[in-house]
């Protein structure tokens, strides 16, 4: 039961000269979106907080990211 071991939500954004992307693996699913060829790699990355924010009803959330800037964005 989720409500109880909780999840783990890993998360990355990327960019290249052209793309920008982010994706969350979430208990083996793994969730992906393209962005805005103009957006920036904190954007991708934030992004993700929205989908976070979805899965934050259960008990225990553990997040992996490399991005320090979205763990600031969950201090409130």
């Amino acid at each position: 039961d989720l409500k109880q071991t909780g999840i783990h939500i890993y998360t990355d954004g990327s960019k290249d000269k052209y793309k920008v992307a982010a994706a969350a693996i979430i208990n083996k699913d793994v969730y992906s979106a393209k962005l805005p060829d103009k957006a920036t790699i904190f954007s991708a990355e934030a992004n993700l907080r929205q989908l976070i924010l979805l899965f934050s009803i259960y008990r225990h959330l553990t997040i992996f990211s490399d991005s320090l800037p979205v763990y600031s964005l969950f201090i409130v």
